[in-house]
């Protein structure tokens, strides 16, 4: 069976040396000590030496030993680093992903990395990535400049993604300092259990979610009605709301040419991200069809003992899992 993942992240040396060359000349400044407690040990479990990132040799083994026909690569988000700072580092991150490419196409293609520090930037950077580079859209990771999506601020990356007809992946992020100390932590449990709370326990899809939901509540996508999203995890939480959110949105979201269902069900694509949970996939295919759900495996995060079986032996219909492993990227990402 031809599987393609779409969540798949790796490091680039040279880029990774311009962001340590970068932060060596910034001021060291003292963070919160119990946020980072919180978060070390709520991450552990995540930490991977770089080589888990750079080796491509052992990450196509891994692929041939997992059934994998073909990852698309998405490189490290600039988001907390100035615009003027990180483009040049997008730039470089485009153009050796496509070099990675070009050596492996048959096994690799790639999501464009962007500055949305910088959206005018980030707009020509994608379009040189997808028409000269080959990319297949973009990942953006959280906030920027503690904005959400719905912001105005983002819309010339909304409109030059719509104009290319690429997607843009709604990756999560770390939530704010003060988010995670008023909603996550607790003296009734370790510091760890509430990093891990706010982050891949719950808090950054759920932030995650809520960018996509405020996007739909602002009418970015009334002005950009081709515009594409991918949301991992099944739909970050929210996707599971869509009655919900008509029930109570839409007799006070005037403004609005859809019902949030509608938006979810016309202009998301989910993947698992890893999450290999049938009820979640079975929920999935009723409510947005399997033709808006892309296999993921967010390498190398997530458990790998399932990647293969958890799809080849489901009960699902033929054509529902042959677009889910790889029929529904190759048509959304033009593979």
């Amino acid at each position: 069976m031809k599987l393609i993942t779409t969540e798949e992240h790796y490091n680039i040396p040279s880029v990774e040396r311009e962001l340590k060359a970068y932060k060596a000349t910034q001021p060291q400044r003292a963070g919160n000590p119990e946020i980072g407690k919180a978060l070390g040990g709520g991450l552990a479990q995540y930490n991977f030496p770089d080589e888990k990132f750079e080796d491509m040799d052992a990450r196509l083994k891994f692929m041939d030993d997992h059934g994998i026909t073909m990852q698309v690569l998405s490189a490290e988000g600039l988001e907390t680093i100035p615009g003027n700072i990180a483009l040049p580092i997008a730039k470089l991150a485009n153009d050796e992903t496509a070099k990675l490419v070009a050596k492996h196409p048959d096994r690799y293609a790639g999501f464009a990395t962007i500055a949305t520090q910088d959206p005018e930037g980030s707009a020509q950077e994608l379009e040189r990535a997808v028409k000269e580079l080959g990319m297949k859209g973009t990942m953006i990771h959280g906030r920027t400049l503690n904005k959400y999506l719905d912001d105005p601020f983002f819309e010339p990356i909304f409109a030059e993604a719509e104009k290319l007809d690429v997607p843009i992946y709604v990756h999560p992020g770390v939530p704010k300092p003060e988010i995670i100390k008023s909603q996550y932590l607790s003296d009734q449990y370790s510091p760890a259990a509430g990093g891990a709370l706010a982050t891949p326990g719950f808090g950054w899809h759920a932030e995650a979610g809520l960018q996509v939901v405020r996007m739909m509540l602002a009418g970015v996508l009334d002005r950009h009605p081709s515009l594409k999203l991918i949301m991992g995890h099944w739909g970050e939480l929210t996707a599971f709301y869509q009655e919900r959110l008509d029930e109570t949105l839409m007799p006070v979201a005037k403004n609005l040419d859809r019902k949030i269902s509608e938006y979810f069900q016309d202009n998301v694509y989910v993947t698992p991200s890893g999450l290999y949970t049938k009820s979640m996939m079975n929920w999935a295919i009723e409510q947005m069809g399997a033709d808006h759900i892309m296999y993921a495996t967010d390498y190398p995060f997530e458990p790998t003992d399932q990647i293969e079986p958890f799809i080849r032996d489901a009960k699902i219909s033929e054509t529902d899992r042959e677009m889910i492993a790889h029929g529904t990227a190759e048509k959304l990402l033009k593979l």
